[in-house]
């Protein structure tokens, strides 16, 4: 006969047993005050604590694995672009700079010549050129009244040149 109804019991007698036994020793209430501390102690301390803990190992990891790319990279319009600040003036890379524009494709000797003097290779060879040269490049060429250059104009002044603008004030 091992119904379950037979076998509850005999778990009910024998946990009935040993409280009985604990009791009998002076023990019962102490444990079972020690129990509760033990079971209701994590269950509430325990959570709160893992979600505190949990948003600033979120923060450090993210700052730390993206430490080297925080700040540098920027997108307009779906195209990313690569904005280095050296610190004295902010660059931008020339190929993300003619995706910006809406896939226009000329040689990179021609963007550099219209960038005169304002611009440099960086570590990788990629042609990088000064935002303040290519704001105002875009602001006197043709075509300036197009809205995709007036938006790509407006990004590179309000995101990218007056932020930096900001952290220079700041040191």
């Amino acid at each position: 006969m091992k119904s379950p109804a037979l076998r509850a019991l005999k778990l009910g007698v024998l946990i009935a047993a040993v409280l009985g036994l604990l009791h009998w020793l002076g023990v019962g209430l102490p444990l079972l005050f020690a129990l509760a501390v033990f079971l209701i102690v994590p269950t509430l301390v325990v959570p709160w604590i893992a979600a505190n803990w949990a948003s600033d190992l979120r923060r450090w990891m993210r700052a730390h694995f993206w430490a080297r790319e925080q700040g540098r990279f920027h997108s307009f319009a779906g195209v990313p672009l690569e904005i280095e600040d050296d610190g004295r003036h902010v660059w931008v890379d020339g190929e993300g700079l003619l995706r910006a524009q809406g896939g226009r494709r000329e040689p990179e000797e021609a963007l550099a010549a219209r960038h005169a003097g304002k611009w440099r290779r960086d570590g990788q060879g990629r042609l990088m050129l000064r935002v303040d040269a290519v704001v105002q490049v875009l602001a006197t060429r043709a075509g300036r009244d197009e809205p995709r250059v007036q938006r790509l104009r407006r990004y590179l002044e309000r995101d990218v040149l007056y932020p930096a603008q900001r952290r220079r004030e700041v040191r």
